[in-house]
């Protein structure tokens, strides 16, 4: 056995010797491949090892498909961070201003948060104050006040370049949208036929609308954004809707008995997920129909997420065979089951499979009094 014993140095043709059980010294092409399977806590550990580590992470992306949940403590200046991976761990945030317990968050885009912060008057006049924050560094972008809530917004942010794109509807007519540059918010003229539209999703710069009668897919990859598809959801629909109801509006939840959302997949398909719950009831129903891009006016109903699972207030999924703390073929959604304030914005899973509603992560939410929860991708801009 020990003639096969492996050396632990190795000789080079300089006659200098190599160690090779020393880990700084591993090749970068190996480094990377291992950086590159990392999740992010585990990717920002391994790139403060030594000097040859945080080089190879310069040039590796961690594998950031896994989301995070960050818990929003009533008047509180921080947030508490939740990585599924690691089960029973939380973080807390950093001190995020004196005006981060009294804002409530309307988007997410890694880890940038759209805040909104509705207490202020000018006149006699509401003023909806939104900011930009990002949850790890603390950058901050201050918007312009608006005097009217605001149904539905998406936000875009560019990590490298520091462009961002914050888009909803004010009224039932009118788009409105900010971006770097901009020192007001703007109408935007070119988004036709989406009256009373009161869903959007962004993704891939392509921004999908969704209203009464039609979803609507517009292209926000050149100066003005353009139509390049549109179908008919009233075989899903019916008219009457519920739950809809202006950002910044205070007081007990609003309980609605249906729910509709557009979720785009990974693979780019479109979803349509129907959620209800009878009044005075705690078991919510989903139904989920798939757009045939072939027909113009086909919807299929599907039963099953296969190894994807849903995470609804972000509208996409995220494929789940292999994450820990993800529970393929489900639904994360955010809902209440009781008349309690605020639960409405608390997470649960529906488990396709069972057709069960569960709560996540028990723990977490047991541990102190929250206002509401969000998913989000963590990220820090590349060096």
């Amino acid at each position: 056995m020990a003639s096969h014993a492996v050396s632990a140095t190795e000789t080079t043709r300089s006659g200098s010797k190599r160690n090779l059980h020393c880990w700084s010294q591993l090749p970068l092409d190996l480094l990377r491949l291992v950086f590159e399977r990392l999740g992010f806590a585990d990717f920002e550990r391994a790139k403060t090892v030594c000097s040859s580590w945080r080089s190879a992470s310069k040039i590796s992306e961690p594998n950031n498909q896994i989301p995070w949940m960050i818990l929003f403590p009533k008047d509180k200046n921080y947030g508490i961070l939740f990585n599924p991976e690691e089960k029973e761990k939380q973080y807390k945030t950093q001190d995020l201003g004196d005006d981060f317990g009294k804002s409530f968050c309307v988007a997410t885009c890694r880890s940038w948060l759209l805040m909104l912060d509705d207490r202020g008057y000018i006149k006699d006049v509401p003023q909806y104050k939104f900011y930009i924050l990002h949850l790890l560094t603390l950058e901050r972008i201050n918007l312009p006040s608006f005097e009217y809530g605001i149904t539905s917004p998406v936000l875009w942010v560019d990590e490298k370049t520091q462009d961002y794109l914050i888009i909803g509807m004010f009224g039932e007519e009118n788009a409105v949208s900010f971006k770097r540059g901009d020192n007001s918010w703007k109408i935007i003229p070119h988004l036709l036929g989406i009256d009373e539209c009161f869903k959007m999703v962004y993704k891939d710069h392509k921004l999908f609308c969704f209203n009464y009668f039609k979803l609507c897919i517009h292209d926000f990859s050149g100066e003005i954004p353009l139509e390049i598809f549109k179908i008919s959801v009233r075989e899903c629909l019916p008219r009457s809707v519920g739950g809809i109801r202006p950002l910044g509006s205070r007081g007990l939840p609003y309980l609605p008995t249906i729910r509709y959302n557009i979720v785009v997949t990974v693979r780019g398909d479109v979803l349509f997920v129907k959620s209800q719950r009878p009044l005075r009831s705690k078991k919510w129903t989903f139904q989920i129909y798939k757009m045939d891009s072939s027909k113009k006016t086909k919807w299929d109903k599907i039963v099953s997420l296969k190894d994807e699972t849903i995470l609804l207030d972000l509208g996409i999924t995220v494929l789940a065979k292999d994450l820990e703390g993800i529970t393929r073929n489900s639904i994360y959604f955010n809902g209440n089951l009781s008349e309690e304030k605020y639960q409405e914005n608390n997470i649960f899973i529906y488990n396709l499979d069972s057709k069960k509603v569960e709560r996540p992560h028990k723990f977490l939410f047991s541990s102190l009094p929250f206002i509401s929860a969000r998913w989000f991708f963590p990220s820090f801009k590349r060096e």
